[in-house]
């Protein structure tokens, strides 16, 4: 990945192709147990968000209910996000992604969400 140092930044701060920094790509602090899973998946997806130069508004973040549901509110601040009901982002995720082809879905979902209540949604 090419990265460039932004005019008028600190020295060192690199932007990605489109013109922004990591830091763009956070979201509000973590509220989440320390160690949690969630806040290292995260993590990774606001790496891979700044790598792939990706506009955060043509993100929607999507989740059920749970701890799960929290970690979308930790990364990608100006993306679009959606909490749906226990089981159910995977159908909320096809029906935004259909009604607007220009949007790109992240779904965060734990193991309650997806392999008990979610389970029948498959």
């Amino acid at each position: 990945m090419e990265t460039i140092t932004k005019p008028g930044s600190s020295p060192g701060r690199k932007v990605n192709r489109i013109g922004l920094e990591r830091t763009d790509y956070r979201g509000g602090v973590s509220t989440l147990c320390a160690g949690c899973g969630h806040d290292s998946i995260s993590s990774q997806i606001m790496t891979a968000a700044f790598e792939l130069s990706l506009k955060p508004e043509q993100i929607i973040k999507l989740s059920g209910i749970g701890c799960s549901s929290k970690s979308p509110a930790y990364f990608l601040g100006r993306s679009h996000g959606f909490n749906a009901i226990h089981g159910r982002m995977p159908a909320v995720a096809t029906g935004a992604t259909l009604a607007n082809r220009k949007l790109l879905a992240i779904g965060v979902s734990g193991d309650g969400d997806t392999g008990s209540i979610g389970i029948g949604a498959f």
